[in-house]
């Protein structure tokens, strides 16, 4: 947005995002590892921005397995073209290194765009996450996009990635 105008514009304007979620996990101190959320989500349109109003469902499951192995689950469903995506579902699973929390992972998705002119996307991750610290980690990754539903000109795309994340 321009940064000369008021980041509070949508409150003044009534326009909101609002969204609720549930969730469960084992213990608190696995609440990272095994969890189940559900989350509802409504927006309103926002006419300045041209963004229509919409809601949706999310789901979002992981379980770590044998100290080891983290697959994940997760879906979402939305209502409006709010959201790029109608439906998505999302799987994949990682490999933690037990002597320095390293985690290997590969995830696969689908995508059903809400513009039913635009093809399904598919969307695939293979990343490393170095935990270079005990609050700091590094994770580069490789992405390769089937039918991309934002630049549906092409066929295939492919991005290499880098993430930092630092926790306190």
């Amino acid at each position: 947005g321009d940064p000369t105008l008021s980041p509070f514009s949508t409150i003044e304007d009534g326009e909101f995002f609002k969204h609720l979620e549930l969730g469960w996990v084992s213990s608190y101190e696995r609440r990272y590892l095994d969890n189940v959320h559900l989350t509802a989500w409504h927006t309103d349109e926002r006419e300045e921005a041209g963004i229509p109003d919409g809601w949706g469902l999310a789901f979002s499951a992981a379980k770590f397995v044998d100290d080891e192995w983290m697959p994940f689950l997760r879906a979402g469903y939305a209502e409006g073209d709010a959201s790029l995506l109608s439906h998505s579902v999302s799987a994949g699973v990682g490999r933690l290194f037990g002597g320095t929390n390293d985690l290997l992972g590969i995830g696969l998705n689908w995508g059903q765009p809400a513009d039913d002119s635009l093809d399904d996307q598919w969307t695939s991750e293979l990343f490393y996450r170095f935990q270079a610290a005990q609050n700091f980690a590094i994770t580069p990754s490789i992405q390769l996009i089937g039918n991309p539903a934002l630049n549906p000109d092409k066929d295939f795309l492919a991005y290499f990635g880098l993430r930092a994340r630092m926790t306190f």
